[in-house]
Parts: C-alpha cells; structure tokens; sequence
C-alpha cells in the first residue's frame, strides 16, 4: 500500500554496486538513455497521451518520473519494467479530486501497480470487456501543499522525465509483473537492487500526444532523447520511492556541436551537461493568428533543469532567482524578450516586454517550470494559466531572447542561454472541423571561451 508522508511511490531498501561501461559524454539523439517531456496538460478537460518506446532486444529498467509545472515538484515516479521492443502507453486525464491522473489498461510491469490505495488519493483499476484492466493512478501534491500555491490544481499542467536504470538480463522474466514485484517486496532486489541488472545501454524513445476531445483536435508534442548520460560502472537501479536517479547522477561532459563541455569540478556538473544540451541563447518559432481560419498559437517554454538552481537559498546560473514558494510572489521568474514579426520579416518597434505599451500586461519575464505564452490571449492548449502575448499581424514568427549564461566549463568555455525545451501549438477552424499542429523551437547555442 502506498503511503502519505513525502512518498510518492512503494519505498524499498537500496544499495549501489558496479555495472558495465556507458559513453564519455552525454548528447542529443533520436534514442537515449533520457527522454525529457516538456509538456502534459489537462487543463480544462484536455488530455495528454506519453508512450515509452524499447527499441532494443534488452529488457530495460526505467524510472518515470512527473513533475508539475511551476516548480517542477515530483507528484508520482514509479518503475517500468520494459520487454525487448516494448511500447509502455498511458493517458494523462483531470481527476475528480481536481488533479490529474495517469491512466493505462497496458500490460506491462509497474512497481508499485498503478491504481494502487494511496489515501485519500486512491487509484483504481477496472476490468475491461477485452479481459485488460484500466488502472488510474491519481498525481499527489504531497511535495509542494505547503507552498502558497499548495492546491492540487497545480498538477494539471507539468512535465515528465524518463531515466533508463539499467538492463535486466534474462534470467528475470519482466512480462511475469508478480515476480518483479517479488524481487522488490522479497527477493534479490530488496537487498541488492543490481542483482541481474547492469548499467543503461540507451535506445529508448518517446512520443506524446495532445487531445481536446471537446474540440476533436490533437497535435503531437516532440520529445527529447539524450544519450551517453549514464556514468561507466555505476547501479542506477533504485526503488520506486526514493527520487532517484535524477538528472544530476550522470556523467558531468557533455558533447554540443562537436564541442565537448566538461563541468567534472562542479557539484551540479551532471546537470550542467545536460543543461548544456538544451540551453539556447534565443529560440523562434511560427506565429498564427489569422481571423479568416480562427487561428490560435500558444508557446511551451520549459525549463526541465530549473529546480536544481533555483531550490535553495540562492540561485546559480544559468537561472538568477531562487523559488521560494512560502511567498505569493516567490516564483522564479528569468528575463526574456521577445520580438515579433510578420512573414515579411516586419518586426514590432517594442521588443522589451510581452505586451508592449499595455500597462497591465505581463512582465518581460517567464517564470515557471513550464510556461505557456497564448499569443493575443486565445490558447491553441486551452490553458488558464498562461500569460498573455500581444500580436499586431496575422502570422508570421517570433524569437525568445536569454541573456543569462551557464557557468564557465573547467576548460573556460561558456554555454549563453537557458536550457529550454518546447514547441509552438497552432489551432486553426475549417467549417465544422478543428485542427491542431505543433512545430518544434528553433533554438541558437552559442559558446564562448577565452
């Protein structure tokens, strides 16, 4: 049974031991041993659809990990146990306790089985006439409900995390979920969790889907991979539970643009590298709002790395702000400006602010984890927690500008930027029908040394 107190998933005993060799340096792929989510959303009866792809004849021990979008705070982690070219889908839906569930009729192995009692935020499962059974799992608040902003509500709109633990040889049957289970509540496992597991290999991939049923329109959110991350000779395999592994267990290099950034004295220099990865000086992207088709354009601008510079007494770079979210106002917000344009390269005289000349907009800042820009305050994701961004033409584009930078790398090279992931999502009406598309950011890295 699950409990309450700062769990978020059956805690068991763990212990590290040595496992085989992974890559120097983590980088960018089509698979990987991390996919990054930059997005789910169930706001205003949206749904959002996460599938986990093995593309490797291994089995594989993965951590999958959600986090709400202001601060990035855990709401449910659990282990997934995947066959060799196994596909793990779940939807992502509102829940009567005002919060979102994840929700699966799939058989593969979960530790601990979703729709699994976690007063007062129970699952359930349900059979189905094909004999499958629907397990929901409810999202808990349980690590931010003291903040300000402590409501369940919170968990509607976040993003996700997928960390591969490591290969699971063939002697453990991962299709047997009583026997995984076993190991965890009995067996091997208990004592020594790399007990028939050796260190992550990479090859998997992620795709996500974004549904208003009410508006029958959908469209796809891109994921990222990231390869090489896994340290050589390291267990990553941990119970469900514990909050590990997370982004700063793996390797402190990492390869952008054929340069290799090394941040092995630094504390954070896992999370550095990967930092490094997604960071972009400005991003751009397209812009609809044309009236004939009733377009709508939102931007999904997440920060997947914030929370580990962010979460203390003060912040570090590339991030200026800490949270602190004992206060109304303690969100984290980073300067950013943004200039607009038409097709024809006409760009807005006023690029400094989000709404330029209106002196109630929004600030030239973003400051959650995960943040939505609604351009001429219409929400192609139809979300009511974006800020507002004016729009004088039809369409055309606009580019994000950062001017904070990552610290200096142990060779004295400098990463500009933030570390951002996101898309742009375009909802336009023909008729009776609605349609929906996303395009993905178009980011600039720039490095610097001396």
């Amino acid at each position: 049974m699950l409990s309450k107190p700062k769990t978020l998933a059956l805690a068991v005993a763990t212990t590290a031991l040595a496992s085989s060799v992974a890559s120097a340096e983590q980088y960018l792929s089509s698979t990987g041993q991390v996919l990054l989510y930059p997005m789910y959303s169930t706001q205003n009866e949206a749904n959002t659809y996460m599938h986990v792809v093995n593309n490797t004849s291994d089995q594989k021990a993965v951590k999958m990990r959600f986090m709400e979008g202001v601060n990035s705070a855990v709401v449910l982690e659990f282990n997934v146990y995947l066959g060799p070219y196994d596909v793990f889908p779940v939807a992502l839906a509102v829940n009567d306790f005002g919060g979102t569930s994840v929700i699966t009729n799939d058989a593969t192995c979960t530790v601990p089985a979703l729709g699994t009692s976690n007063s007062p935020y129970d699952g359930t499962q349900t059979e189905l006439e094909s004999g499958a059974v629907l397990r929901s799992q409810p999202f808990v608040p349980y690590l931010f409900e003291n903040d300000e902003s402590g409501d369940i509500s919170r968990t509607l709109i976040g993003h996700a995390e997928v960390i591969e633990m490591g290969v699971v040889s063939d002697t453990v049957d991962v299709a047997d979920c009583k026997v995984v289970r076993d190991l965890w509540s009995s067996g091997a496992w208990a004592s020594n969790t790399a007990t028939n597991v050796t260190s992550p290999a990479g090859g998997l991939s992620g795709s996500s889907l974004f549904i208003v049923p009410s508006l029958a329109y959908s469209m796809n959110v891109p994921v990222t991979a990231v390869d090489g991350w896994a340290k050589a000779n390291t267990n990553y395999h941990k119970s469900p539970g514990v909050l590990s592994p997370d982004l700063n267990d793996g390797v402190s290099t990492a390869r952008v643009n054929d340069l290799v950034l090394d941040y092995t004295s630094k504390t954070n220099g896992s999370v550095l590298a990967t930092s490094a990865l997604l960071a972009s000086k400005r991003i751009n992207n397209e812009v609809q709002t044309e009236d004939a088709i009733a377009a709508e354009t939102d931007w999904v601008v997440t920060f997947p790395t914030k929370k580990y510079f962010t979460n203390g007494t003060s912040a570090s770079a590339p991030f200026t702000t800490v949270y602190d979210g004992t206060e109304a106002d303690g969100d984290s917000c980073e300067p950013m400006s943004l200039i607009r344009r038409d097709r024809e390269s006409n760009a807005t005289s006023a690029t400094s602010q989000f709404v330029p000349d209106a002196p109630d907009g929004v600030e030239d800042t973003v400051c959650s984890a995960v943040n939505v820009l609604a351009f001429n305050s219409k929400s192609a994701l139809v979300t009511s927690t974006n800020k507002e961004v004016s729009y004088a033409f039809q369409a055309g584009s606009a580019t994000l500008n950062t001017g904070q930078k990552l610290p200096k790398d142990d060779n004295n090279v400098e990463i500009k930027g933030l570390p951002v992931l996101g898309f742009s999502g375009t909802r336009f009406v023909n008729g009776a029908m609605s349609y929906g598309y996303s395009v993905e950011h178009k980011s600039m890295t720039v490095t610097s040394g001396s």
